[in-house]
């Protein structure tokens, strides 16, 4: 699994975390950004995706998830398409592919999504 940790845009608060990588155990690419809370709050989730086998194919995707809260190197791209091509695929034949699979299958959100988790099934 490849994570960049990126630079908040200036004015975020103190607190604000953003990553994107490739998840090859899930098959996806990922964004997360959140600002953590004063005291004993729960964290503020700004963005949560490619928490699901094969979500996002496309490493832009996490890139424009991520953009309104933190600076995109020029490279970042290139980067994630390296990672994914350096890491592959590695969902199928896992010992949770099944249980996970089957599980996320439900949800897909694009038939690209639902066609690529069941082939990972067989």
């Amino acid at each position: 699994m490849s994570s960049y940790t990126l630079t908040p845009h200036g004015g975020a608060p103190a607190g604000r975390t953003v990553r994107v990588g490739w998840d090859a155990p899930l098959g996806t690419y990922f964004a997360n950004a959140w600002d953590e809370p004063d005291g004993d709050a729960e964290p503020d989730h700004l963005v949560f995706a490619g928490g699901a086998p094969y979500d996002i194919s496309d490493p832009l995707t996490v890139l424009e998830l991520v953009a309104p809260y933190a600076v995109i190197p020029e490279d970042l791209r290139e980067r994630l398409l390296a990672d994914r091509d350096a890491e592959g695929d590695r969902f199928p034949g896992r010992p949770a592919t099944n249980l996970v699979g089957t599980e996320a299958l439900p949800y897909a959100r694009t038939s690209q999504q639902a066609d690529a988790i069941r082939a990972a099934l067989r």
